[in-house]
């Protein structure tokens, strides 16, 4: 069933939902003319799969189409700088639309590009993963990382529409899908209890890759970051809470240079640590953190690290974009389906909760 969720806020955009990707092409035409340049960003393995469909919608205009390595390395300055040589290859202009095909990096990397590119081109979100797809591709958020940092050099840039195609996710290994679930239980712990309790009562469902039930679970875990984005457009408010479980994680995946780890991965250690926090502080019973371990166990996803030096992941987390005045800022879940910020957590309490996540 198509649908569409108009994103507000000042630059408000929307989302399509269930439209098939050659469709784009006649979309284009009829918002934005016969004529334009286009300029499709996407990976190898994501172009192999899914460009000849969008190409076909999108023959009456000149289209050049980019590739770029499938990792999250890529999402880098130095990829930045590659993308503007191909760029202007291409004749791109202010008047170029981009397109970025494919899952977070591709989306986070071709929006950073798109905004910075002759000051600013348009540019459309096509995502191909389950985490794109409910997460990442929503609120207007892109960035590159930085060695210092994941995710350090971005802005607030918000696409002209979002497409999504739900075909895409039958061709998504399992470990991606996975990457999308761990953002989609913190989207329940964070707002929607019931979105949790539907998630443990399809775990079967879910492992069994079921697309009806996929569909719902996607439409429910956008329900909840449609709505804290809209309310809070730039983060001044209630859209830090959806950093839940990230501090944690993206210290993992500095730690390991972004060729560890996968984000979904991260987030899902990262859940448990805050999970863990909150105990201590009794914000959250003892069943309920061991109901957030158990479903992150059942769905594959990992609670536990190697053993490291937790001084290290510590002094990484002082990088995060959270902290104000020198102070960590955590997001800490009250039960399942709240969450608050914690500007009060001691380095002590955040090395204790590393330690109790390691093997």
């Amino acid at each position: 069933m198509r649908q569409r969720i108009d994103v507000g806020g000042t630059h408000g955009y929307p989302l399509f939902l269930g439209v098939p990707l050659e469709e784009l092409g006649p979309y284009l035409e009829n918002r934005y003319g016969g004529k334009g340049h286009y300029l499709v960003i996407t990976n190898p393995v994501i172009a192999d799969l899914y460009s000849e469909k969008l190409l076909e919608g999108l023959k009456s205009f000149r289209v050049d189409l980019i590739t770029v390595p499938d990792s999250e390395e890529e999402k880098s300055l130095d990829r930045i700088s590659k993308l503007t040589e191909q760029a202007l290859r291409c004749r791109a202009d202010r008047d170029t639309m981009v397109l970025a095909l494919g899952g977070g990096v591709i989306g986070d990397l071709s929006g950073f590009f798109a905004s910075i590119y002759v000051r600013g081109i348009r540019y459309i979100h096509i995502p191909t993963t389950l985490l794109a797809q409910i997460d990442s591709s929503i609120g207007g958020k892109v960035a590159v990382n930085h060695s210092s940092g994941k995710n350090l050099l971005g802005s607030f840039y918000p696409p002209q529409a979002v497409w999504t195609d739900y075909t895409t996710l039958t061709t998504l290994p399992w470990e991606e899908i996975q990457n999308g679930l761990a953002e989609t239980i913190k989207h329940a712990v964070v707002a929607d209890p019931m979105l949790f309790d539907f998630i443990e009562d399809h775990t079967n469902d879910i492992l069994n890759r079921d697309i009806k039930i996929m569909k719902e679970l996607a439409m429910r875990s956008m329900a909840v970051k449609v709505k804290i984005v809209t309310d809070d457009e730039k983060e001044q408010g209630n859209r830090i809470l959806l950093n839940l479980g990230h501090s944690f994680g993206h210290a993992l995946e500095t730690d390991e240079a972004y060729k560890g780890v996968s984000h979904g991965k991260g987030v899902s250690i990262g859940l448990v640590a805050v999970a863990i926090l909150a105990y201590e502080r009794n914000l959250v019973s003892e069943k309920q953190l061991e109901r957030i371990v158990n479903l992150l166990t059942k769905l594959g996803l990992p609670t536990k690290i190697a053993d490291r030096d937790p001084q290290i992941l510590l002094q990484l987390m002082a990088a995060d974009k959270k902290n104000k005045a020198g102070n960590k800022v955590l997001i800490l879940p009250v039960g399942i389906g709240k969450a608050s910020v914690a500007n009060d957590c001691e380095d002590d309490e955040i090395v204790r909760a590393w330690k109790k996540i390691m093997n």
